[in-house]
């Protein structure tokens, strides 16, 4: 739809370009007709009083003039007559004035610079104009561009022929044919026709302007509206597909605390009922290392549940402090190593040779170590492998850590439902791996808390690669609270 409004508006313009230069054509077109029929009336005027003043006066001697040019040239008759000729016409703004007979044949030419001579050569810018309008009952004139002026160069011409007659005859006896430079006023036309089109343009153009930042501001109107309701389903659809979350979320966590509980309170009863035999019975202490293991786990998921809460609500404090990286991961390792012998997981490092000290919180690095190993020794298959890898970068005085296995992987179409929370690949309440699911988005929330980058790349089969970056010095920003321990 916008498209076809552009479309529109583009062809509107061009039309309207269109109809400024016909109007200002056709404005043209009128000046010039008014200013010729004004001239003309006014060149008719003045040969009337030329007729009334001089050419009746030397009627006479002009018939003689007619019959033989050259006889009477030199006369002083003839002398007198181009004389008061030219002081006729010398007042006037004419470019030159010719009379001719009535058989077409010039008889005399004035200049405008005063000189009036005898002549029987060709005088006018258009001779088949004055030929033709001669013997006309009435004066007949048109406009001549580019036409040579004497000291002028080229110029625009009105160009009017006017019949001779006495006064009392009603025959021609000859005509007078007068040229006015219009030049001045011609270039007023012109003046006048631009303005008068780029006015009308720009009228129109000022209209369509307003008629195109109004399209404007309506598409962006609507282009906002357009993305605000996309915004609201997609918040929407976030807002249920995190209620689902919980949902499920809540519905794990249950399955998950259940079980450790069922195994406090079941062995924790038969200790109690003394129910195998006496208090003393061997078989009770694998009961109450049964209960100890179960306890030790539902207070890691209880703790997990707590930090992610803490972190989302922005509450959680940083301790920073000198930490040797190097002995913290190792010992991290050394805490994952049973686990990853009873799965028969290789659990390997290839840590720089010197010590990696930074100033950060050894207790929010320790967990994000020991989540992303037990993950990564958990979700792989017997024979696999897992590595920690960590490098420094120089340039922005970063420490990047990897931990790569060589486990089940994660489809790219769930890595983001992994690390959403309250979100797991797996749902199923029987689902093979135990979890609350909190794990990969409270590693990633600490360590952008402690002002670092978190990523992950997996393939299906062949293993997860997760890789961080801490500063060297853990340092307060808005929203942390950095305490500083000793």
């Amino acid at each position: 739809m916008f498209n076809v409004l552009r479309l529109v508006s583009a062809f509107s313009l061009l039309v309207i370009v269109a109809i400024a230069a016909l109007a200002g054509v056709s404005m043209r077109h009128v000046a010039v007709d008014n200013l010729q029929t004004h001239v003309q009336q006014n060149a008719t005027n003045v040969a009337q009083g030329y007729i009334s003043s001089v050419w009746l006066q030397y009627q006479p001697i002009i018939a003689a003039l007619a019959l033989d040019p050259q006889l009477l040239k030199n006369s002083n008759e003839i002398k007198e007559f181009a004389r008061d000729t030219v002081r006729f016409f010398s007042q006037m703004p004419l470019v030159r004035v010719n009379i001719y007979g009535v058989d077409g044949r010039l008889l005399m030419t004035s200049h405008a610079n005063g000189k009036a001579k005898l002549t029987g050569s060709a005088a006018s810018p258009d001779g088949v104009f004055v030929a033709n309008h001669i013997g006309a009952p009435s004066p007949a004139s048109q406009m001549l561009e580019n036409v040579g002026v004497e000291g002028q160069g080229q110029a625009v011409v009105l160009q009017t022929v006017i019949p001779l007659r006495g006064l009392n005859t009603s025959s021609s006896e000859g005509a007078l044919e007068i040229i006015q430079d219009m030049s001045e006023s011609w270039e007023l036309i012109r003046t006048f026709q631009l303005y008068g089109t780029a006015a009308i343009a720009g009228i129109f153009m000022m209209f369509m302007a307003i008629l195109f930042f109004s399209t404007r501001k309506a598409e962006a109107i609507i282009a906002r509206q357009y993305e605000t309701n996309i915004e609201l389903a997609a918040t929407a659809e976030a807002a249920q597909a995190e209620n689902r979350q919980k949902s499920q979320f809540l519905a794990n966590i249950s399955h998950e605390l259940r079980t450790p509980l069922n195994a406090i309170i079941g062995f924790s009863d038969i200790i109690k009922n003394e129910v195998i035999s006496a208090l003393e019975n061997r078989k009770y202490h694998d009961y109450i290392n049964d209960i100890h293991s179960s306890g030790v786990h539902l207070l890691s998921l209880i703790n997990d549940i707590l930090d992610y809460s803490k972190a989302e609500a922005g509450k959680l404090e940083l301790e920073a402090a000198e930490v040797n990286v190097t002995k913290l991961v190792q010992n991290s390792m050394r805490l994952v190593a049973p686990r990853a012998e009873t799965g028969k997981v290789t659990l390997t490092d290839a840590l720089p040779k010197e010590q990696i000290i930074m100033i950060t919180d050894s207790k929010k690095f320790k967990q994000i170590l020991l989540n992303l190993l037990s993950n990564a020794v958990k979700f792989t298959p017997a024979g696999g492998d897992v590595k920690i890898t960590a490098w420094r970068d120089l340039t922005t005085d970063m420490y990047y850590f990897e931990v790569r296995d060589t486990g089940i992987g994660i489809a790219p179409k769930d890595i983001s439902k992994a690390m959403a929370p309250f979100g797991q690949v797996d749902s199923a309440l029987s689902r093979k791996y135990e979890g609350t699911g909190l794990g990969l988005p409270l590693t990633k929330k600490f360590v952008e808390i402690m002002g670092g980058t978190f990523s992950i790349e997996s393939t299906v089969g062949k293993g997860t690669t997760v890789t961080f970056s801490l500063p060297r010095e853990l340092k307060e920003r808005e929203g942390v609270v950095v305490k500083q321990v000793l």
